[in-house]
């Protein structure tokens, strides 16, 4: 008799180690039991959570760099058009002024004054190197590394969403709209900062905002809307420095007399060698009468050497300033000499702000100003 032998046939699974009949198994075909599943499902994890990221760093880099591109093509046009119409240059004398031009020819939605400009931009943003910046303190042009403008910025935002602080230089020279560089718009009779992005993140320099015709210096403080960068803390007492020694210290004060003896301990002269040690130099004495203006919240402008009386300082203006005010002793430096063997110095005191000279040898606090 011829013995008939059935051959089954079998599945492999994880979960035994080996193949078992698929007779066992219910079915008429091969199954994945739910450990191999899980296993498949935590490698797809494993693969997403690698690649989905950069995936989507690619996409908004490129979507950046699209409205970037957009953005760029608009300014062109605008700034070439209003320069074939005589009100690029010549017909403003300040950002707001050349705004109410500006927005005929690009599609603007909101402004915003230079004093509320996080209702129109991100109130903070955060530079290449990872260094967070206010930007309520860009205030003028000067902020956005254009010192020599004299003008305010302007927050503003356009139909796409985009959202731009802008300062305008009223100085800025017509060029023949019909030659190349008036064909290619006149882009730099503005500093702008530009946020493709809106509001949404990252607000990062390099990402989403794009500078033209700017930058954005990095400091400890900027001095209340003064537009002025400042070390944070002040020196003091600053170390004198003997300026009459032949040791090359009389390029920090060339008065270069000893008969009051003031030489060899100067220090009004080493305040100015340790700010420029670290890049800065001592304010004028119409920046401290800012700076004293702001803290006193006077309506009317401080004079450079000009007294106060009977006026208290804000308190929180001098502590978000980080500046020293006291009833007895607050005086600070400034970069400006006076007589013989003093320089000018402002007192920030409890009752009353006044500007004066002070002898070269008496040790004052100093507060350095970005150059």
């Amino acid at each position: 008799m011829i013995e008939k032998i059935t051959k089954r046939k079998s599945a492999f699974t994880l979960a035994e180690g080996g193949r078992r009949p698929l007779s066992n198994l219910g079915f008429g075909r091969s199954a994945f039991t739910l450990a191999e599943v899980l296993i498949t499902l935590s490698i797809i994890g494993i693969v997403a959570a690698l690649t989905i990221p950069s995936m989507i760093e690619n996409h908004n880099t490129k979507a950046w760099k699209t409205a970037k591109d957009l953005w760029d093509k608009k300014l062109v046009e605008a700034t070439r058009q209003m320069n074939i119409d005589g009100v690029m240059t010549g017909v403003a004398n300040s950002t707001e002024d050349y705004m109410n031009y500006f927005k005929k020819y690009v599609k603007v939605i909101k402004t915003c004054e230079n004093d509320k400009l996080s209702n129109c931009y991100s109130p903070k943003m955060v530079l290449t190197g990872g260094e967070d910046v206010e930007v309520s303190s860009l205030t003028n042009a000067s902020a956005l590394g254009q010192k020599d403008w004299g003008t305010n910025t302007i927050g503003f935002v356009i139909a796409d969403g985009t959202t731009v602080v802008m300062a305008y230089n009223p100085n800025c020279s017509s060029v023949d709209p019909f030659s190349s560089e008036g064909q290619n718009g006149q882009v730099g009779c503005m500093s702008m900062m530009i946020d493709v992005n809106g509001k949404k993140g990252p607000n990062k320099i390099g990402k989403d905002i794009e500078l033209k015709n700017a930058t954005i210096s990095t400091c400890d403080l900027y001095l209340g809307g003064l537009g002025v960068c400042s070390g944070g803390s002040d020196i003091y007492p600053t170390e004198s420095i003997n300026t009459c020694d032949g040791s090359g210290n009389e390029e920090w004060d060339d008065r270069g007399s000893d008969v009051y003896n003031y030489c060899a301990t100067n220090y009004w002269a080493g305040a100015k060698k340790a700010c420029a040690e670290n890049g800065m130099r001592l304010p004028t004495t119409q920046e401290l009468a800012d700076v004293a203006t702001y803290i006193y919240k006077q309506d009317t402008p401080i004079g450079a050497t000009e007294t106060r009386r009977d006026i208290s300082p804000n308190a929180t203006r001098a502590a978000e300033l980080n500046w020293s005010i006291s009833n007895s002793y607050a005086s600070y430096w400034s970069s400006e000499p006076s007589a013989s063997w003093e320089a000018y110095i402002r007192n920030f005191l409890s009752s009353y702000s006044d500007g004066r000279s002070s002898d070269v040898r008496v040790p004052h606090r100093a507060r350095c100003f970005s150059n």
